[in-house]
């Protein structure tokens, strides 16, 4: 079994309440040590980690760290491992891509995130949390913030802390981790807007590979979202455009240092475009939805939020906090592309959107 998601997601915890519930202990060993991560190093059958202890279940945690983690997983699969290995990874593993896909296949890899919103709602209630909406949109969604509201502030700077200085995997450094607080401070403000890695990198100082490189760890450790840009050579669309958000609102608004109420904020849109957008990639994500995601602009400023396209078939969707009904779908992009689905997502409307499986 694979869980892969974001820290502080409650992955030990669940795993806990599991080893309870089935009276068993679970052999955790902790990767990101130094001494634990050398000795699997050297043993691909982790034969001597298992003569130290008699368990039917060992938790590989943060096994990212580990060079290794695809001969463990090929040795578990052939039986050379006789317990069940449980890996749990903060960051994309570094597995070849044919045996990632035979994982999903045989449905092994567990996308694990905070909880959703509809995983929220089955718990509190739709209308406890819909109440609790605004707080969701300010706070986010990471278990241990949603227990302890009052610290929450506190909680997620430390959150980003640990984000920013950690090694993010095996192979992967950030030496410069001044620059790369620079830089997701820079995107948090530029949330939902296209960006371009040479305008951020002038304001850190780093080059374009060295942007382009950060942010692709930080969407592989599932604290960024990419969208790229949707096009079919239609006059005006932009082709190499790509837009940012962060998988949780609390981690933004973290970064950003606001925190205050809904009443008192101006980017209102950006929140709530970037909590619809992140609850329904984790959505999908953990429903194994086979969607390829976009954002749509033009030269002409016209926009649409987000882009779903699954079985050849176009869904678009803009967001409007405020409901007026003054937001609407471009009608450039409706000509171009007339059989899209197309839907304005409003606090009246959005529950579909966070919840469908198909």
């Amino acid at each position: 079994l694979i869980l892969s998601g974001p820290k502080f997601s409650g992955r030990r915890t669940i795993l806990h309440t599991i080893a309870k519930s089935f009276n068993e202990e679970f052999y955790v060993i902790d990767c990101s040590d130094k001494k634990n991560r050398k000795r699997i190093e050297k043993d691909d059958e982790l034969k001597g980690l298992l003569n130290e202890k008699e368990t039917s279940y060992i938790v590989l945690y943060e096994a990212q760290f580990l060079p290794n983690i695809e001969e463990i997983i090929f040795n578990t699969l052939e039986n050379k491992i006789k317990q069940t290995i449980i890996v749990v990874t903060s960051h994309q593993l570094s597995i070849s891509k044919e045996l990632r896909k035979g994982l999903e296949e045989v449905g092994v890899l567990i996308s694990f995130f905070p909880p959703t919103f509809y995983e929220s709602a089955s718990f509190f209630g739709i209308e406890k949390e819909t109440e609790l909406l605004e707080q969701r949109l300010i706070f986010g969604s990471f278990p241990d913030v949603l227990s302890d509201i009052e610290n929450a502030e506190e909680n997620l700077k430390e959150k980003i802390s640990n984000i920013i200085h950690t090694t993010l995997n095996a192979r992967e450094r950030v030496n410069k981790t001044d620059k790369l607080h620079r830089v997701l401070q820079l995107l948090a403000f530029e949330t939902g807007n296209d960006i371009s890695y040479n305008a951020i990198g002038e304001q850190c100082g780093l080059d374009n590979e060295t942007v382009e490189r950060y942010l692709y760890l930080l969407e592989e450790a599932s604290v960024l979202i990419h969208l790229p840009s949707f096009f079919n050579g239609n006059r005006y669309e932009l082709k190499k455009a790509k837009s940012i958000y962060f998988y949780d609102n609390g981690i933004r608004n973290a970064l950003i240092r606001n925190f205050n109420p809904t009443s008192y904020r101006n980017d209102m849109d950006q929140l709530w475009k970037n909590y619809l957008i992140s609850e329904r990639i984790k959505w999908m994500k953990m429903n194994r939805i086979d969607s390829n995601v976009f954002f749509w602009k033009t030269h002409t400023k016209q926009q649409v939020d987000f882009i779903e396209v699954k079985k050849a078939r176009i869904f678009a969707y803009n967001t409007d906090w405020a409901g007026k009904g003054k937001i609407k779908i471009p009608q450039s992009f409706l000509n171009y592309y007339p059989d899209t689905r197309a839907m304005v997502l409003n606090k009246k409307t959005f529950l579909t959107f966070l919840t469908q499986k198909k």
